[in-house]
């Protein structure tokens, strides 16, 4: 039941998310996009003439030649799935997208945050399974958290924040696995470092999530360290060494970072100067609201995550219930959140302008595990009016937290949800197709993806069976 459950859950969300994309949408995934068609076609990492769909915004300038100044692991990735879309089908219906709506690859390349988006959401129901939260609770918990935070929003553009959030969380259910051999610590060494590449601030989930498998280790002797701290370190030097490669090869030396040229953000390349907000008004704007950096020009104010998604204030309760349950989880998962929300709430742009505290969504699946313990203890009491009045309220904070998240997509850059074309009878049929319309443009190549998605599943049931054959054999 777990194995359709999970299928089903990656299916729909990836569905959502990919119907919800619009393309290329603003600089800042028109940056990731412009090194994506550079890497694919031209072989390197100069702009050239892609250089229009960063907007003259996110780009870092090096001798008048111009780079994405985003971290390069997002381009790497969908240069692959760019480059291996070149035989499949053409579009069905055209994208709306801002750059490059005619180029056959470009609904592909967006399949990359709609896959990692349900990815996460997957882990997220697996993970609360793993610690004993029941089926009902984990997969309401996995859809709420889908459907119900800007998890949604960053899973349908090509921002690095869907697939930083995949692999924060796989890095995190690698680390709490029980038994792990050596390819599982080499797994783990790889997903860490290529969570590096994709958002450089992952480096302190390398410290943190490092810290706890090396506190696990047992026993602590020369022998076992080979087999666990060597493949671990051997495979997350692979990703470190290409970020290396590619900070020399464009900055001039292994340790500069993009950010240190970026053209807009002089504030950027140094620690001081990017994480200078005072922290009780950034973690009063990341949490709820408030006022954030200056740096759009005026005030800039900042939905926090409890503001948005409402729902998550169900974590509150449940971090106690999440404790008892399964205390060294509890301890990793929470650590690493309250650590980024610090870090966050200290950063210059993390909060104002964009308006939704989006540097927090790689770690807002943390939030949601205490979420489902909390649901697991609530649908485990005696039925009582009580307890269907707090069920209520639970489903409440979630279409209060859907509303906010539909409202927040259709707002967005690239998208032109007008509320008042909206018939006052809300219920008229033409005022649902509207809305459909308007949040999901990309509907119609949902068969492409679902093609995508049917090859994988029966490459992997072939994986699984000649897997099988093999043990059979051996035995």
């Amino acid at each position: 039941m777990d194995l359709v459950t999970a299928v089903s859950l990656f299916i729909f969300l990836s569905s959502v998310y990919f119907a919800t994309a619009s393309g290329i949408t603003s600089s800042n995934d028109g940056s990731h996009y412009a090194l994506t068609r550079t890497i694919a076609e031209n072989g390197h990492f100069t702009l050239d003439s892609f250089d229009d769909y960063a907007e003259g915004n996110d780009v870092a300038i090096v001798d008048g030649r111009l780079y994405s100044d985003r971290p390069p692991g997002t381009a790497v990735a969908a240069a692959a799935i760019y480059t291996l879309a070149d035989p499949l089908p053409d579009p069905l219906t055209p994208i709306p997208s801002k750059h490059d709506a005619a180029n056959p690859r470009l609904p592909y390349v967006l399949m990359l945050p709609a896959l990692a988006g349900a990815g996460t959401a997957l882990l997220l129901y697996l993970l609360l399974r793993q610690q004993g939260v029941a089926n009902a609770a984990a997969l309401l918990t996995a859809l709420f958290f889908g459907l119900g935070t800007a998890h949604w929003k960053y899973s349908s553009v090509l921002f690095s924040h869907a697939l930083s959030s995949l692999l924060v969380l796989l890095a995190v259910y690698l680390a709490l696995r029980p038994v792990r051999a050596w390819r599982g610590y080499a797994l783990l060494g790889f997903v860490l470092g290529y969570a590096v590449l994709v958002e450089y601030s992952n480096a302190l989930l390398v410290l943190l999530v490092g810290g706890y498998m090396l506190v696990g280790i047992r026993p602590f002797t020369l022998r076992h360290l080979a087999q666990t701290i060597l493949p671990f370190a051997l495979a997350g030097l692979l990703p470190a060494a290409f970020l290396a490669f590619y900070n020399n090869a464009n900055f001039g030396s292994p340790f500069t970072l993009s950010y240190a040229y970026a053209l807009n953000y002089p504030w950027a390349g140094e620690f001081g100067s990017t994480f200078s907000t005072p922290l009780l008004p950034g973690l009063k704007a990341m949490l709820y609201f408030g006022e954030g950096g200056g740096w759009c020009g005026g005030p800039c104010y900042n939905q926090g995550i409890f503001l948005l998604s409402p729902l998550l204030l169900l974590a509150l309760p449940g971090f106690w219930l999440y404790a008892r349950r399964a205390r060294r989880a509890f301890i990793l998962t929470t650590l690493i959140f309250l650590v980024y929300l610090l870090l966050f709430a200290k950063h210059y742009t993390a909060h104002g302008f964009t308006g939704d505290g989006r540097y927090l969504v790689p770690f807002l699946a943390l939030l949601a595990l205490p979420v489902g313990h909390f649901l697991h203890w609530l649908f485990g009491l005696a039925r009582t009016t009580g307890q269907v009045l707090a069920e209520t309220a639970v489903f409440a904070l979630f279409y209060l937290s859907l509303r906010n998240i539909i409202l927040h997509i259709g707002f967005s850059y690239n998208y032109n949800l007008d509320l008042s074309q909206l018939d006052p009878l809300i219920v008229r049929p033409e005022n649902w197709r509207y809305l459909l319309q308007h949040l999901f443009p990309n509907v119609g190549n949902l068969p492409l993806l679902w093609l995508v998605e049917g090859v994988a599943l029966l490459c992997g049931a072939a994986f699984v069976w000649w897997q099988q054959r093999a043990r059979q054999a051996s035995n």
